[in-house]
C-alpha cells in the first residue's frame, strides 16, 4: 500500500497568501478609484463602426467630430450619433461607450429602391427620401420622371407625395405578381394624367390620380384574361368603367 502524504501549509503561510491576495485586491480596487479620481486617464482610444457599407469609416468619423484626446467620460453620444446622421447614406445611427476605451456607432444605411430624375439623378430611398446624386456606378433601379419643382409651386408637400405614390404603385405591381419591380423601367408623373409605368418589355400602363387599388384590380383581371404586359402594348387604366387596351405600334403609327 502506497502512503500519500499531505503537505499542509502552516499558519505563518497561510497568512502570507492571505496577505498576498489582499494585497492584490487592494491594488486592483486602488486602480478603479484612481481611475475614477483621473478620468484623464482613460482615453478614446477606438472608434467602431458597426453596419456601414457605402459610408466609409473616415467619413463617418469626421462627422462624429470625437476628437484625439477625449476621455471616454466626456464623450458625446448623442452629438454623435446625430453627426453620423448627416451622412447622406445613413438612415439612422446609434451610438455608445464600451469601457474602458471604445466609442461603438452602429449604422443603417438607406436602402435605394429608385431613382428620381431632376436635373441629374438622384437615389430614392423605401420611404420617399431623396437623398443623394447617383455617382453613375449603380443605375438598375425604376426611374421616377415628372416630379419637380413645378409640383413644389403648387404645394411644397406635392412632390414627396407624387414620389411615395410612384413607389406605392411599384409595390402593389410587384406584390400581385403583375409587374416584377425589376421589369419596371420608369414610372412617368404628370399632375393632369397620373402615373404611367413603362416595363423593359415595352408596355405602357396607365394609372389616373385616384383609386390606385380599384386600378390595380382591373389590371389583374386584364391579365387572367391574357393580356400580356411583356409586348408593347397601352393599357390605360384611368377611365372610371373601362379599361382601353392597345397594341403601342398602332398608337404610334397613328401619332
Amino acid at each position: 500500500m502506497t502512503l500519500r502524504t499531505a503537505i499542509v501549509p502552516d499558519g505563518s503561510t497561510l497568512r502570507s497568501l492571505a496577505a498576498g491576495l489582499g494585497f492584490f485586491a487592494g491594488a486592483l480596487a486602488l486602480s478603479g478609484v484612481f481611475a475614477l479620481v483621473r478620468p484623464d486617464l482613460m482615453m478614446v482610444e477606438r472608434v467602431e463602426f458597426v453596419g456601414q457599407g457605402r459610408a466609409d469609416s473616415p467619413s463617418l468619423r469626421h462627422l462624429s467630430d470625437i476628437r484625439n484626446g477625449t476621455t471616454i467620460w466626456s464623450v458625446d453620444v448623442d452629438g454623435a450619433r446625430q453627426g453620423v446622421e448627416r451622412h447622406p447614406w445613413v438612415r439612422s445611427a446609434t451610438a455608445r461607450r464600451v469601457f474602458p476605451d471604445t466609442v461603438r456607432i452602429e449604422v443603417e444605411e438607406r436602402t435605394p429602391i429608385a431613382l428620381l430624375r431632376l436635373d441629374g439623378l438622384y437615389y430614392v430611398d423605401r420611404d420617399g427620401e431623396v437623398f443623394l446624386e447617383v455617382d453613375g456606378s449603380d443605375l438598375d433601379y425604376p426611374v421616377l420622371t415628372g416630379i419637380d419643382d413645378s409640383l413644389a409651386k403648387l404645394h411644397p408637400d406635392l412632390p414627396r407625395l407624387a414620389v411615395r405614390d410612384a413607389l406605392a404603385l411599384i409595390d402593389a405591381l410587384d406584390d400581385r405578381g403583375l409587374v416584377a419591380r425589376p421589369e419596371v423601367s420608369e414610372v412617368a408623373f404628370a399632375s393632369t394624367r397620373g402615373f404611367t409605368v413603362h416595363t423593359l418589355g415595352g408596355a405602357r400602363i396607365r394609372f389616373g390620380l385616384d383609386g390606385r387599388e380599384r386600378q390595380v384590380d382591373r389590371l389583374a383581371r386584364l391579365v387572367e384574361q391574357d393580356i400580356d404586359l411583356s409586348v408593347p402594348v397601352l393599357v390605360d387604366l384611368a377611365p372610371a368603367s373601362v379599361a382601353i387596351v392597345r397594341p403601342l405600334e398602332d398608337l404610334l403609327a397613328g401619332s
